[in-house]
């Protein structure tokens, strides 16, 4: 646990919490029961609930694992009281982090950000957090237009295909993380000017503005990446069937070949042509016509 303190308020930090951070937290604050199990692990869908002194807010946020390559969904808790904020994080956030971090060592941070209420506070943390979610997204626009010139310069590239899914991916680990947040933080808005006061509401309005602002970029590069997909697979797949259009009119071609070869190779007594003078250029002939003739006709219906 992490504790920062000004003259209104605290904000306690919990990152991984234990048993033990549990049973302080119910032993120096008044919370619900229901509200310290949750605590204790996971939630598997973001929320907000309001009590008689404060709100229990479950939101989460998009983050990008290097390890993995893959963009996943990490829960932050919020309790929001009249003078304390809650955090808690089961894996280490690092806005977040840097956010405490900063309140906790910058004397400006703490008159501009912690001067007034938690909720205030709360207000400027998540608008962090969601800035970093938005620098996330500025990260997959980047990675979309190096990928459209590369679809444009070599579109016959097979490689872009497994690049192109990779975003992809990205945008939908994205949106699964994001879009269940609309609902709870409209439901916020109404909570928090009940508890906190109708001069609060602008900053939780501001909190969904802010959202919509990630959604709005969001649903952007989404239709953006789907559209370069479709267009490389369309290129793929209009190769692939060139080639085997080819295949198929050689192996057409081919064909009838390999059956006069096999007709003229039969050992009986009265094959034609077979022992005459020229009978070998003969039959070459009549091959090499067939073939002159095949293609004559593939060419006639556009089909070379």
């Amino acid at each position: 646990m992490q504790t920062f303190k000004t003259k209104t308020l605290s904000w306690h930090h919990f990152v991984r919490p234990t048993a033990a951070d549990v049973s302080w937290l119910k032993n120096h604050y008044a919370f619900h029961q229901l509200v310290l199990e949750e605590l204790a692990t996971p939630t598997a869908r973001p929320r907000v609930e309001t009590f008689d002194e404060y709100l229990y807010v479950v939101l989460h946020l998009p983050l990008f694992d290097e390890a993995t390559r893959k963009t996943h969904s990490a829960e932050v808790d919020f309790i929001i009281a009249k003078k304390e904020l809650v955090t808690v994080t089961y894996e280490s956030i690092g806005p977040l982090d840097d956010a405490f971090r900063k309140c906790s060592t910058d004397r400006s941070c703490e008159e501009f950000y912690a001067s007034k209420t938690p909720a205030h506070l709360f207000f400027h943390v998540l608008k962090d957090l969601y800035s970093f979610a938005l620098r996330e997204l500025d990260h997959i626009q980047e990675n979309i237009n190096r990928i459209e010139e590369q679809v444009f310069l070599a579109p016959h590239e097979s490689e872009l295909v497994e690049k192109l899914a990779a975003v992809r991916r990205d945008v939908i680990d994205f949106r699964r993380a994001m879009k269940p947040q609309q609902q709870t933080l409209e439901t916020l808005v109404g909570y928090g000017a009940a508890l906190f006061g109708r001069p609060l509401k602008p900053f939780f309005e501001g909190l969904l503005a802010e959202y919509r602002k990630i959604w709005n970029l969001l649903e952007n590069n989404k239709e953006a990446i789907d559209a370069l997909y479709e267009n490389h697979v369309s290129v793929l797949n209009i190769k692939q069937n060139e080639a085997v259009k080819i295949l198929t009119i050689m192996a057409f071609t081919t064909f009838p070949l390999m059956l006069f070869a096999a007709l003229f190779s039969m050992d009986t007594l009265a094959t034609p042509i077979v022992g005459n003078r020229y009978d070998f250029w003969i039959i070459i002939g009549i091959m090499a016509a067939a073939t002159l003739g095949m293609f004559a006709y593939f060419k006639r219906k556009k089909w070379l």
